[in-house]
């Protein structure tokens, strides 16, 4: 198995039912390099829509038990996602793939991309939504990492 990890924002629906969302929208971005969420957010949006990918998220609690107690403990900003405002919470954490060869797609996949709105406090900043590539392989483990909000 050869896997390959990364670190970026991840943003996910508030569930009551259960701590673990199915899937998660991901963007793979090192932060170090804005600081902060929050710089992150004014940096990259304001000026740029960011990509986020969007990832079946849930299998994840098979390898790791204790995934929902993660998200639980994980420093959010809460923001509206789309039209309708659905909570959402923002955070990052490191993400690590099954990109074996024999199990990654090679072949040219067309992406759709959806323009998405975000709100946080009196903002609204736009996403670019689009389905994970294959070629990104399948995600195994989340790990938190340390960042500042």
């Amino acid at each position: 198995m050869v896997l390959e990890s990364m670190d970026g924002v991840i943003m996910y629906p508030v569930m009551e039912e259960t701590p673990i969302p199915h899937y998660i929208y991901f963007m793979p971005f090192d932060l170090s390099k804005v600081g902060s969420l929050t710089s992150f957010l004014n940096k990259q949006f304001l000026y740029m829509p960011g990509k986020f990918y969007v990832l079946y998220f849930y299998p994840i609690r098979w390898i790791l038990p204790d995934l929902g107690e993660i998200i639980k403990s994980l420093p959010c900003i809460p923001l509206g996602y789309g039209q309708s405002r659905i909570l959402f919470h923002m955070s990052c954490g490191r993400l690590t793939f099954d990109v074996t060869p024999d199990k990654v797609s090679r072949e040219e996949e067309e992406e759709t991309v959806f323009r998405v709105p975000l709100y946080v406090n009196n903002t609204n900043f736009f996403i670019n939504v689009v389905e994970l590539p294959g070629n990104m392989g399948t995600p195994k483990i989340f790990e938190q990492i340390e960042f500042r909000l």
